[in-house]
Protein backbone atom coordinates (compact mmCIF):
# COMPACT_ATOMS: atom_id res chain seq x y z
CA UNK A 1 0.00 0.00 0.00
CA UNK A 2 1.28 3.30 -1.13
CA UNK A 3 1.96 6.08 1.73
CA UNK A 4 -0.72 8.95 1.79
CA UNK A 5 1.01 11.71 0.35
CA UNK A 6 0.92 14.95 2.72
CA UNK A 7 2.14 18.02 0.18
CA UNK A 8 3.88 21.11 0.96
CA UNK A 9 3.52 23.81 -1.84
CA UNK A 10 6.21 26.40 -2.78
CA UNK A 11 5.07 28.63 -5.35
CA UNK A 12 7.77 30.83 -6.63
CA UNK A 13 5.72 33.81 -7.89
CA UNK A 14 7.76 35.52 -9.90
CA UNK A 15 9.73 33.19 -11.79
CA UNK A 16 6.34 30.84 -13.10
CA UNK A 17 4.98 33.96 -13.71
CA UNK A 18 6.86 35.63 -16.02
CA UNK A 19 7.56 32.44 -17.78
CA UNK A 20 3.36 31.51 -18.54
CA UNK A 21 3.04 35.35 -19.40
CA UNK A 22 6.47 35.25 -22.19
CA UNK A 23 6.17 31.34 -23.55
CA UNK A 24 2.34 31.04 -23.05
CA UNK A 25 0.90 35.07 -22.82
CA UNK A 26 -1.21 33.89 -20.81
CA UNK A 27 -1.82 34.72 -16.54
CA UNK A 28 -0.60 32.30 -14.34
CA UNK A 29 -3.54 30.43 -12.76
CA UNK A 30 -2.74 28.63 -9.20
CA UNK A 31 -5.92 27.14 -8.71
CA UNK A 32 -5.22 24.45 -11.65
CA UNK A 33 -2.18 23.43 -10.11
CA UNK A 34 -3.39 22.97 -6.92
CA UNK A 35 -5.73 21.07 -8.55
CA UNK A 36 -3.95 18.83 -10.17
CA UNK A 37 -1.53 18.36 -6.77
CA UNK A 38 -5.05 17.68 -4.98
CA UNK A 39 -4.86 14.45 -7.51
CA UNK A 40 -1.81 13.47 -6.17
CA UNK A 41 -2.24 13.58 -2.45
CA UNK A 42 -3.75 16.27 0.42
CA UNK A 43 -2.43 19.92 0.21
CA UNK A 44 -1.48 20.53 3.74
CA UNK A 45 0.72 24.29 3.10
CA UNK A 46 0.77 26.65 0.48
CA UNK A 47 3.19 29.40 0.42
CA UNK A 48 3.57 31.64 -2.37
CA UNK A 49 6.78 34.27 -2.69
CA UNK A 50 6.98 37.49 -4.37
CA UNK A 51 7.24 41.41 -4.08
CA UNK A 52 3.03 40.95 -3.38
CA UNK A 53 3.00 45.26 -3.29
CA UNK A 54 2.82 45.19 -6.95
CA UNK A 55 0.32 42.27 -7.98
CA UNK A 56 -3.10 43.19 -7.03
CA UNK A 57 -4.71 40.42 -9.20
CA UNK A 58 -2.44 37.92 -8.41
CA UNK A 59 -2.68 38.63 -4.06
CA UNK A 60 -6.93 38.50 -4.98
CA UNK A 61 -6.12 34.85 -6.40
CA UNK A 62 -3.78 33.68 -3.72
CA UNK A 63 -6.45 34.84 -0.99
CA UNK A 64 -9.22 32.90 -2.75
CA UNK A 65 -7.03 29.83 -2.82
CA UNK A 66 -5.82 30.36 0.59
CA UNK A 67 -2.09 30.73 -0.02
CA UNK A 68 0.00 32.13 2.36
CA UNK A 69 1.52 34.80 0.65
CA UNK A 70 5.63 35.75 1.92
CA UNK A 71 6.35 39.34 0.97
CA UNK A 72 9.27 39.69 -0.78
CA UNK A 73 10.90 42.77 -0.34
CA UNK A 74 14.05 43.75 -2.83
CA UNK A 75 16.80 45.36 -1.53
CA UNK A 76 18.21 48.45 -3.63
CA UNK A 77 20.54 46.44 -5.31
CA UNK A 78 17.66 43.93 -6.73
CA UNK A 79 18.96 40.91 -5.38
CA UNK A 80 16.65 38.60 -7.70
CA UNK A 81 17.28 35.60 -5.82
CA UNK A 82 15.99 36.67 -2.31
CA UNK A 83 12.71 35.15 -3.00
CA UNK A 84 14.46 31.79 -3.68
CA UNK A 85 16.42 31.62 -0.60
CA UNK A 86 13.72 32.27 1.47
CA UNK A 87 11.59 29.80 -0.28
CA UNK A 88 14.45 26.87 -0.27
CA UNK A 89 14.77 28.02 3.54
CA UNK A 90 11.34 27.57 4.22
CA UNK A 91 11.19 24.49 2.56
CA UNK A 92 14.11 23.01 4.03
CA UNK A 93 12.46 23.79 7.22
CA UNK A 94 9.30 22.49 6.90
CA UNK A 95 11.07 18.88 6.44
CA UNK A 96 12.61 19.04 9.73
CA UNK A 97 10.03 20.52 11.77
CA UNK A 98 6.84 18.63 10.00
CA UNK A 99 7.53 15.13 9.55
CA UNK A 100 3.87 14.04 8.57
CA UNK A 101 5.12 16.90 5.45
CA UNK A 102 6.47 13.29 2.82
CA UNK A 103 5.80 15.82 -0.25
CA UNK A 104 6.79 19.11 -1.79
CA UNK A 105 5.94 20.88 -4.65
CA UNK A 106 7.71 23.54 -5.99
CA UNK A 107 6.09 25.60 -8.76
CA UNK A 108 8.79 27.38 -10.58
CA UNK A 109 11.18 26.55 -13.80
CA UNK A 110 14.74 27.80 -12.06
CA UNK A 111 17.26 25.47 -11.82
CA UNK A 112 18.04 27.26 -8.81
CA UNK A 113 16.31 24.65 -6.98
CA UNK A 114 17.70 21.84 -7.81
CA UNK A 115 20.43 21.89 -4.51
CA UNK A 116 16.76 22.07 -2.82
CA UNK A 117 15.40 19.13 -4.85
CA UNK A 118 18.50 16.90 -4.24
CA UNK A 119 18.56 17.54 -0.42
CA UNK A 120 14.80 16.87 0.04
CA UNK A 121 14.99 13.62 -2.32
CA UNK A 122 18.11 13.02 0.33
CA UNK A 123 15.30 13.37 3.37
CA UNK A 124 13.19 10.98 1.31
CA UNK A 125 10.40 13.18 0.27
CA UNK A 126 8.78 13.00 -2.91
CA UNK A 127 9.07 15.96 -4.92
CA UNK A 128 6.71 17.52 -7.95
CA UNK A 129 7.81 19.79 -9.83
CA UNK A 130 4.92 22.48 -11.88
CA UNK A 131 6.37 25.02 -14.82
CA UNK A 132 6.48 25.36 -18.51
CA UNK A 133 7.97 23.08 -20.70
CA UNK A 134 9.33 25.67 -22.53
CA UNK A 135 10.72 27.32 -19.45
CA UNK A 136 11.46 25.00 -16.76
CA UNK A 137 15.21 23.86 -16.59
CA UNK A 138 15.45 20.39 -18.01
CA UNK A 139 17.91 19.59 -14.97
CA UNK A 140 15.38 20.53 -12.81
CA UNK A 141 12.36 18.68 -14.81
CA UNK A 142 14.56 14.93 -14.89
CA UNK A 143 16.02 14.97 -10.68
CA UNK A 144 11.87 15.50 -9.69
CA UNK A 145 10.40 12.62 -8.80
CA UNK A 146 7.18 14.02 -11.05
CA UNK A 147 7.32 17.19 -14.05
CA UNK A 148 3.72 18.30 -14.32
CA UNK A 149 3.57 20.38 -17.62
CA UNK A 150 1.59 23.96 -16.89
CA UNK A 151 1.16 23.54 -20.55
CA UNK A 152 -0.76 19.76 -19.97
CA UNK A 153 -2.64 21.44 -17.21
CA UNK A 154 -4.58 24.18 -19.52
CA UNK A 155 -4.89 21.30 -22.58
CA UNK A 156 -6.52 19.34 -19.60
CA UNK A 157 -9.28 22.46 -19.16
CA UNK A 158 -9.59 22.65 -22.90
CA UNK A 159 -7.76 26.04 -23.11
CA UNK A 160 -5.75 26.11 -26.43
CA UNK A 161 -2.35 26.10 -25.91
CA UNK A 162 0.42 27.75 -28.10
CA UNK A 163 3.94 28.09 -26.85
CA UNK A 164 5.98 31.36 -28.06
CA UNK A 165 9.40 31.23 -28.58
CA UNK A 166 11.45 33.21 -26.64
CA UNK A 167 14.06 34.87 -29.05
CA UNK A 168 16.83 36.86 -27.56
CA UNK A 169 17.82 39.47 -30.31
CA UNK A 170 21.55 38.84 -30.61
CA UNK A 171 22.87 42.42 -31.04
CA UNK A 172 24.06 42.78 -34.37
CA UNK A 173 27.77 43.10 -34.31
CA UNK A 174 29.23 45.25 -37.45
CA UNK A 175 32.59 43.84 -38.94
CA UNK A 176 35.42 46.24 -38.19
CA UNK A 177 36.57 48.90 -40.86
CA UNK A 178 39.63 47.28 -42.37
CA UNK A 179 41.83 50.45 -42.95
CA UNK A 180 43.42 50.30 -46.35
CA UNK A 181 47.07 50.17 -46.00
CA UNK A 182 49.24 49.39 -48.25
CA UNK A 183 52.43 48.72 -45.71
CA UNK A 184 55.93 50.01 -47.65
CA UNK A 185 57.84 46.96 -48.52
CA UNK A 186 61.08 47.48 -49.21
CA UNK A 187 61.44 46.35 -52.99
CA UNK A 188 58.48 48.68 -53.68
CA UNK A 189 60.41 51.43 -52.95
CA UNK A 190 61.06 53.65 -55.77
CA UNK A 191 64.64 53.95 -56.65
CA UNK A 192 65.81 57.60 -57.62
Amino acid sequence: MQEKLNIAVFVDYDNIEIGVKSTLRREFDVSITLDALKERGDIVAKFAYANWSRQDAATRQMAENAVQMVQRNPSPRGDKNGADINLALDALEMAFTHPHVNAFAIISGDSDFIPLVNKLREFGKRIFVVGGKAFTSTILQQNCHEFISYEALMDARGEKVTVYEQRREEPRREEPRREERREERPHDRQRE
